[in-house]
């Protein structure tokens, strides 16, 4: 009872912290800070990042050295390597393989025991493949596989053969421009060759000048084929309008060039067309709205086009509500939903 009351009668000031302190070990003192950190709340007004105790305490990692890991990592890709060379035999081509001589001293460090047998010759039979019937099929030595015989067709234009009907140059690699213009000014006079195709042929603006005055003096080509080229506005423009000058073409392709035709251009070449009653098909697709809605009621409507034109073996015309004058209303009965 008496060292009870000694104890309580102790107060706080006659407890020296300092010294039980130093008597406390350093792991005694790591646990007994942990345990403070947990009944001890944190200080509001200290930053949060000063709050945790600090955990990036550990021993130094000594001296860096950039050149010694730059070895390091060297070696390492090299072992790598000869792992996988020693895994995989290497296998020289023909044009690769040098002298005997220049090697002569590696082969004689190979001896006759670490020389592996050589494996007997097996004779394999031919296999028996039928053989493939090859009539039908036109081998040629060009890419396109267009076997146009370029020189003997234009020979034949100029000397208006009637059994040239129909000229296809189509994805022929390098046409000299002087063979195109050639041929376009070859079809001026003839008067047999009723389709005329120059798809992805590099087709410039200087040669489609020259199909503009071609179509002003033929009158016998009905299909003109020009897409995938390097036409401009200019050109398309200059072509379509020989097409008052001509009445046989109903047929004329001229989309995916590489230069966009432009706004300006799509709207001559609409005001154009809205004024010609001859063509019939057109491929190309306007970018713009308003030539687009221009061009619309035309190209939907080709029986009332045919109609306007006078053709003789027309079929009726089938459109609900047509706003041409020349059209047979008898048959409005069997109008056309769209």
């Amino acid at each position: 009872m008496s060292n009870g009351r000694d104890l309580e009668d102790l107060n706080e000031e006659d407890i020296d912290e300092d010294e039980i302190l130093a008597m406390l070990s350093p792991e005694e003192l790591k646990e007994l800070q942990s345990e403070m950190d947990v009944i001890i709340a944190p200080d509001e007004s200290v930053p949060v990042g000063q709050r945790q105790k600090d955990q990036t305490e550990k021993p130094p990692t000594g001296t860096f050295d950039h050149r010694s890991l730059v070895d390091y990592l060297y070696w390492e890709k090299e072992s790598k390597r000869m792992l996988e060379e020693e895994r995989v035999p290497a296998t020289l081509l023909p044009s690769e393989v040098r002298d005997n001589s220049s090697k002569g001293s590696l082969i004689e460090e190979v001896t006759e025991e670490e020389a592996l047998p050589e494996k007997e010759e097996r004779k394999i039979g031919k296999l028996k493949i039928p053989k493939l019937s090859l009539n039908n099929i036109k081998i040629t030595s060009r890419p396109s596989g267009n076997d146009t015989n370029l020189e003997s067709t234009l020979d034949k234009i100029r000397k208006n053969n009637p059994s040239i009907t129909e000229v296809n140059l189509n994805n022929i690699e390098n046409i000299p421009k002087e063979m195109l213009v050639d041929y376009v000014n070859a079809l001026k006079k003839n008067k047999y060759v009723k389709t005329f195709s120059l798809a992805n042929t590099g087709v410039d603006e200087n040669i489609s000048f020259n199909l503009a005055n071609m179509l002003r003096e033929n009158r016998s080509i009905t299909t003109l084929n020009i897409e995938s080229n390097f036409i401009t506005g200019k050109g398309i423009v200059a072509i379509i309008r020989c097409l008052q000058f001509n009445e046989t073409l109903t047929e004329l392709r001229f989309h995916n060039q590489r230069h966009m035709l432009g706004h300006h251009a799509e709207m001559e070449i609409s005001r154009l067309l809205k004024a010609n009653n001859t063509l019939l098909k057109m491929g190309y697709h306007f970018e713009q709205p308003g030539p687009r809605m221009v061009l619309h009621l035309p190209f939907i409507f080709p029986y009332c086009i045919a109609v306007n034109r006078g053709d003789a073996l027309r079929p009726p015309c089938t459109v609900r509500n047509c706003m041409h004058k020349s059209c047979d209303k008898s048959n409005i009965h069997t109008a056309l939903l769209f």
